[in-house]
């Protein structure tokens, strides 16, 4: 007789592991969401400051010569953020010796999933994020 106790019990537990799930799955989801874009957006931030240090050390060291391509050099410091739109602004045409060259990066970054671009209740979401990346040197060293 307590065996069949036991099995009753069992069968009338049986839906809800799944109605469980079915409402634990969202907010897991997103919670996986969320880690992977901030993440993401870590890695793009420390990127452009470190595509800014580097664009602003070249201007600091080459501030002299002709047809200096500050651009180019902070672009190439930094592979991660090839596909993305960086714009990059410098003062390096003023540096002059003992003067300060300012290399700024900017991007607009897109949400990865989508998921995170509207918010509740019609509220904006968090993307698209404009992230900035700034490095200074003293020109001449």
């Amino acid at each position: 007789m307590a065996s069949n106790l036991c099995n009753k019990s069992k069968e009338g537990q049986r839906g809800a592991v799944a109605v469980e799930m079915a409402m634990l799955l969202p907010l897991l989801l997103l919670i996986l969401m969320g880690t992977i874009e901030f993440g993401r957006v870590l890695n793009v931030q420390i990127s452009m400051t470190q595509a800014a240090r580097e664009g602003a050390r070249y201007a600091a060291i080459h501030y002299k010569e002709a047809g200096l391509n500050v651009t180019a050099a902070t672009l190439a410091a930094a592979p991660s953020l090839s596909g993305l739109p960086v714009g990059v602004t410098n003062n390096a045409s003023s540096c002059a010796a003992g003067s300060n060259v300012t290399v700024t990066t900017t991007v607009t970054l897109p949400s990865l999933s989508g998921f995170l671009n509207a918010g509740f209740f019609g509220t904006p979401g968090i993307f698209p994020m404009t992230l900035t990346g700034v490095g200074v040197m003293r020109c001449g060293g």
